[in-house]
């Protein structure tokens, strides 16, 4: 329904220029009003904008907001103004401070650096394990070019001409941070804020960048565990920093994410109940399994075999990092991104492939597909995502003790005590 007009421009002007011995208020509906008080000079009357408005019912006290003075301002523009804070209100949002921070945009233009922080607090940090590593890489191929430049007046030669700087030497990094770049405008256009759309027409051969080479690696096939093998007896032999002898022993059982167990603390062990319960702030997959209305836990039964070296750990450790420090993703993963070398493989795999072989080890053991990825943490897709909210402890305790077994015959036979048993309070040697 229109908003019925009661005022008119003919009627404005005569309220400027009559003369008055008080102040004059002029009403249009909807809240809108012209408020006019005699001018000092005699050189006509000052007239101003205002609108009252109210956050509830009638109980509520009213406000009132000044939108500007006539006839710098239009009629036809403080109605428009009018019908924005009656949205704002609709929505329960205050008019005047939404007014308030659309000044402060028109006065300081939101900055390259400025909006990507505020993706990185608002919103990285809370959905993205890696958000400190996007914040380094936003400041070293972005920031240091364009950070202090206003959003509004970058346009697509100044994005490519950044990230061209550096793809030479880092063309994969190059097409993360591109990635990342557009992810984030991506968020704060839903924000409201406005600038050159041309962004998300950069693809990777704009600014030389490659994408990440796909390696798949098992360290088990289906005629060979050598590889598996190999890997438990140089854990056995010991020859590196407790750290990640205790890293690579509860990665192959359990089929973790490496991150998982960085993070893990003493208090997620619970020996009682013999389940390890990975919180949802170090699951991967935490967004998507709380939008189905998961808790987003991960929970794994603890294994008899490996229960000493965790309780060894938790007392070690109490109350502390479950590995007794923590170490960044970057540490630990270059330090795994070596093993295969060290073990003399032809293939390079990393400490995520672990995960893989675990998965294909289950597999080949008979354990059921959804049991296995319940196991290793995995967001369950359609139907049965949505509607079955079984952690399958029994069936994840069975196939884990089924997988411990396979891994003491792999690596001495059946009647050898094998390290899986012991807690490891090793020296550097």
């Amino acid at each position: 329904m229109a908003t019925k007009k009661n005022m008119t421009n003919t009627a404005l002007v005569s309220l400027t220029n009559k003369p008055l011995d008080k102040p004059t208020t002029l009403s249009d509906s909807g809240g809108l009003a012209a408020r006019a008080t005699p001018a000092k000079d005699g050189k006509g009357n000052n007239v101003l904008w205002i609108f009252r408005y109210r956050m509830g019912g009638r109980e509520t006290p009213q406000r009132t907001i000044v939108f500007g003075k006539y006839p710098d301002l239009k009629l036809a523009g403080a109605r428009e103004k009018r019908e924005r804070c009656k949205v704002w209100i609709a929505d329960g949002k205050d008019p005047k401070t939404q007014l308030e921070l659309e000044l402060s945009k028109a006065v300081k233009p939101l900055t390259v650096a400025e909006v990507l922080d505020n993706w990185i607090s608002e919103y990285a940090n809370g959905k993205r394990v890696n958000a400190s590593k996007h914040k380094q890489q936003f400041e070293r191929w972005i920031v240091p070019h364009l950070g202090s430049l206003p959003l509004a007046e970058i346009k697509k030669p100044h994005w490519i001409a950044a990230l061209k700087k550096r793809s030479q030497k880092y063309p994969v990094a190059a097409g993360y941070v591109l990635r990342n770049l557009q992810q984030a405008l991506k968020w704060c256009a839903k924000s409201g804020h406005e600038f050159d759309r041309s962004v998300f027409d950069i693809d990777l051969d704009d600014i030389g960048a490659k994408h990440q080479a796909k390696r798949s690696q098992r360290l088990v096939e289906d005629d060979s565990w050598q590889r598996l093998i190999d890997l438990l007896k140089w854990i056995e032999a010991g020859e590196m920093l407790p750290y990640y002898k205790n890293l690579l022993i509860l990665l192959i059982t359990f089929g973790a994410r490496t991150q998982e167990l960085r993070l893990a603390t003493t208090k997620e062990f619970n020996f009682e109940t013999g389940v390890w319960t990975v919180p949802a702030e170090h699951n991967k997959t935490q967004a998507k399994d709380q939008a189905r209305g998961d808790s987003g836990e991960i929970k794994r039964p603890i294994p008899d075999s490996i229960k000493p070296l965790l309780v060894a750990l938790c007392e070690a450790n109490k109350g502390g990092y479950l590995l007794g420090e923590f170490k960044e993703p970057t540490a630990v993963s270059a330090w795994g991104g070596n093993i295969w070398k060290k073990l003399g493989h032809e293939q390079k795999w990393r400490l995520h492939d672990l995960r893989r072989t675990v998965a294909t080890g289950l597999n080949d053991l008979g354990v059921a597909p959804h049991v296995v990825e319940s196991l290793l943490g995995h967001s369950i897709q359609g139907v049965a995502g949505i509607y079955n909210r079984s952690h399958y402890l029994p069936e994840k305790r069975q196939a884990l003790e089924l997988w411990c077994n396979r891994l003491d015959e792999l690596l001495s036979g059946e009647d050898c005590n094998v390290f899986l048993l012991r807690a490891s309070n090793d020296k550097r040697s």
